[in-house]
């Protein structure tokens, strides 16, 4: 699964940006936004673990900074389209991560499964491969 750390790298790398730099220009400011939205709407952070992953980071932030970050996002975005960009390129990244650390899951169980999860999956797959027929059709 992907981390915070990883999206904070990636968001880094796309905006030019340090963005655990403490400064209170715009630009950054935007970008943090964008990171508390992914952080707190996309990987369900709760405000505490944000919190703590900042100051890990070394910016100390408060609660009450977090929630107006995030009540401004909207308002970011409108006006600098680069930030829906950076979003969409995070949660592409975010959800074939997670989804590459799902197959790795089923890998790691598959040997332990009982005779009745095997039917099962089996039903599963077998019905999958019809779909695909049906819309090859």
């Amino acid at each position: 699964m992907i981390t915070a750390n990883q999206i904070a790298e990636k968001l880094i790398k796309l905006s030019k940006l340090n963005i655990f730099k403490i400064i209170r220009k715009i630009e950054y400011v935007e970008v943090r936004s964008l990171l508390n939205h992914i952080l707190y709407n996309h990987k369900r952070m709760t405000f505490y673990q944000i919190v703590n992953f900042y100051k890990k980071n070394g910016w100390d932030i408060n609660h009450a900074t977090l929630i107006h970050s995030l009540r401004n996002y909207e308002i970011y975005k409108k006006y600098n389209k680069d930030l829906i960009v950076w979003q969409e390129s995070i949660i592409d990244s975010i959800n074939q991560m997670d989804n590459y650390s799902k197959r790795e899951y089923i890998r790691s169980k598959v040997n332990y499964l009982n005779n009745k999860d095997v039917d099962e999956l089996t039903m599963v797959i077998s019905n999958m491969v019809d779909k695909e027929l049906e819309y090859a059709e």
